[in-house]
C-alpha cells in the first residue's frame, strides 16, 4: 500500500489488549469480540486465526455487511483477489452503501484496468473502479484513507476528467503535502488539464527536498518552453540518477533547442566518453558542434559515428542533415541513399531524399516517387505534403503544387518555409495579393529554413506589381 490505511486500527488492538482474557472469553459469541480478535491475530501474524475469527463473527450476525467487508480487507490484504471480490459483494448485497467493501472493489477493479487486454474490458474496469471508489469517498465520515483518493485521482486522469483528478489529489496532499507520488499525480491532472504552470508549481514546492521529482518537472518545463529551467532540472535529476542515458538525451536536446550549443556540445562530449557504445550522443555532439559554428568539427564527429556504427542509420541521417545544411548536396543525397537502401521503408528518409531533388530541380519524377512512398507511412504528415507539393511545383505541375501545398500550410500554419512555398505557388499563377498573405505568414511564423530578406524583397516586388497594375 502506498499510505497508511487505518490509523483506527491501532486504536482499536490497543483496548483489544487491554482488555482482560478472561473478560473476553465470557463473550466468546460476541460479533464484536470476533471482530476485534480478528484484527488482533492479523496484527500478530496469525491470518488464519484472523479469518476463523472473522467467519464466527458472520456467523453470528448474518446480516453484518460490515463483517464480510472486513473479510474482503483481509483478502485484499493478503493479495487473494478472487477471494476479496466475492467477500465484497456479499457485503454490498447487504448494504450496497458499505465503505468499505465499495473501497475494496474499486481498487480490485483499478488495479485490473492495469492488466487488461482488451480496450473493452479496460473501459468497463475503470468506469466500475469510479464507481466503487466515489461510493466509498461519500461514505468516509472519519480521516480518510489517502491511498483511495490518491487511487481515485490517478482513474480520473485515465478517463480523461482532470478536474476531478485535481480536486480529488487535492485531499491526498492536504493529508500529506510531501508525498512523492501524490504530487507526481497531482501535476500530471494540472497538465492533462492544460495547466502547465500549476503542473510546474506544484513539483517545484518539493523538489529541493525531493529531488526525485526532477525529471518529471523538467518535461513540464519544456513542454512550457521554459527550456533552461528544463535543462537545469534535468541536472538536478542526473545528481540522483548519473547514469540515465534518457536524461542526458533530453538535457542536451532542450540545451539544442534553446540555441545553447556550447553547453550542448560539452555534455554530449562528456556523455560519449560516459556511453561509447551509444551513437546517439556523437549524433548530438555533431550536430551541436556544427550548429555552434564549427562545421568542420560537427561533420568529422558525424563521419568517424558512421564510421563506428556503421549499420545505425540513425547516424547516417543526421550526418546527411549537416551535408546538407553544409551545401554539401551530392554528399547529403549519397548518404540518404544509403539509409534507403538499408531501410527502404524509412520515410524521414524517403521524404528527405525527395526534397532534396525537389530544391535542386533535379531528376524530379524520382523526387516525387519518393515523397509518395513516404506519404503512404503518414498521408497526413504536412512537411511531406509541402516535399510533394515542391516536386510539383518545381516541375511546372501547378495544379498538384497547389493542391499539396495548400494542405501541407493548413495542417502546419507556423511552418514559415511552407508558407513561403505556397506564397511562391499563388506568384507563380498570377495570384499577389494572395502571395503577399502567405509571404508575411512566413515572415510571421517559426521562422524555420526561410532566408527573410529574400521573402521581404518578393513581398516588396509583388506590391510594386499590384500598384503598376491598378
Amino acid at each position: 500500500m502506498l499510505f497508511a490505511r487505518r490509523p483506527a486500527l491501532a486504536v482499536l488492538t490497543a483496548l483489544l489488549i487491554a482488555t482482560p482474557l478472561s473478560a473476553l472469553a465470557q463473550s466468546a459469541t460476541d460479533t464484536y469480540y470476533q471482530f476485534l480478535l480478528a484484527r488482533r491475530l492479523e496484527a500478530e501474524g496469525d491470518v488464519k486465526g484472523a479469518r476463523a475469527a472473522l467467519d464466527r463473527a458472520a456467523a453470528a450476525d448474518p446480516k453484518s455487511a460490515e463483517v464480510r467487508a472486513e473479510i474482503a480487507a483481509l483478502h485484499l490484504r493478503r493479495s487473494e483477489r478472487a477471494e476479496a471480490e466475492q467477500a465484497a459483494k456479499a457485503a454490498l448485497a447487504l448494504d450496497e452503501k458499505n465503505v468499505e467493501a465499495n473501497r475494496v472493489l474499486g481498487l480490485l477493479y483499478a488495479a485490473a484496468a492495469d492488466g487488461e487486454r482488451s480496450s473493452v474490458q479496460t473501459a468497463a474496469s475503470l468506469r466500475d473502479a469510479i464507481v466503487h471508489l466515489e461510493r466509498a469517498a461519500e461514505g468516509t465520515t472519519v480521516i480518510a484513507d489517502p491511498n483511495l483518493y490518491f487511487t481515485l485521482g490517478r482513474l480520473y486522469i485515465r478517463v480523461g476528467t482532470p478536474e476531478k483528478a485535481v480536486q480529488t489529489l487535492a485531499r491526498v496532499l492536504t493529508q500529506n503535502p510531501n508525498s512523492v507520488p501524490g504530487r507526481l499525480a497531482m501535476a500530471q491532472a494540472y497538465a492533462a488539464a492544460k495547466d502547465l504552470k500549476s503542473a510546474i508549481g506544484t513539483l517545484q514546492e518539493i523538489v529541493e527536498d525531493e529531488p526525485r521529482v526532477a525529471s518529471a518537472l523538467a518535461q513540464y518545463q519544456e513542454q512550457a518552453g521554459l527550456l533552461m529551467d528544463a535543462a537545469a532540472s534535468y541536472t538536478l535529476a542526473l545528481a540522483v540518477r548519473p547514469g540515465d542515458r534518457e536524461l542526458k538525451v533530453r538535457r542536451i536536446a532542450v540545451l539544442l533547442e534553446a540555441k545553447e550549443y556550447a553547453r550542448a556540445a560539452g555534455f554530449a562530449g562528456d556523455a560519449r566518453k560516459q556511453h561509447p557504445t551509444e551513437p546517439v550522443f556523437a549524433r548530438l555532439q555533431g550536430r551541436a558542434l556544427f550548429d555552434a559554428g564549427d562545421r568542420s568539427g560537427g561533420i568529422a564527429v558525424l563521419e568517424n559515428a558512421v564510421k563506428t556504427f556503421p549499420r545505425d542509420t540513425s547516424t547516417m541521417f543526421a550526418l546527411a542533415d549537416v551535408y546538407a545544411d553544409a551545401g554539401r548536396s551530392q554528399d547529403a543525397e549519397r548518404m540518404l541513399r544509403q539509409v534507403i537502401a538499408a531501410e527502404p521503408g524509412n520515410h524521414n528518409a524517403l521524404n528527405y531524399l525527395g526534397y532534396l531533388l525537389a530544391v535542386r530541380g533535379e531528376q524530379l519524377d524520382e523526387a516525387i516517387r519518393l515523397v509518395r512512398r513516404a506519404l503512404e507511412a503518414e498521408p497526413d504528415n504536412g512537411a511531406y505534403l509541402d516535399s510533394l507539393g515542391w516536386a510539383h511545383f518545381r516541375r511546372g505541375d501547378l495544379d498538384e503544387a497547389e493542391k499539396y501545398l495548400t494542405a501541407a500550410a493548413e495542417k502546419l500554419p507556423r511552418n514559415s518555409e511552407i508558407q513561403d512555398h505556397l506564397g511562391d505557388l499563388h506568384a507563380r499563377r498570377g495570384r499577389l495579393a494572395e502571395a503577399i498573405e502567405a509571404w508575411t505568414r512566413a515572415l510571421n511564423g517559426d521562422g524555420s529554413d526561410i532566408q527573410r530578406e529574400e521573402i521581404e524583397k518578393k513581398i516588396n516586388s509583388a506590391r510594386v506589381k499590384l500598384q503598376n497594375a491598378r
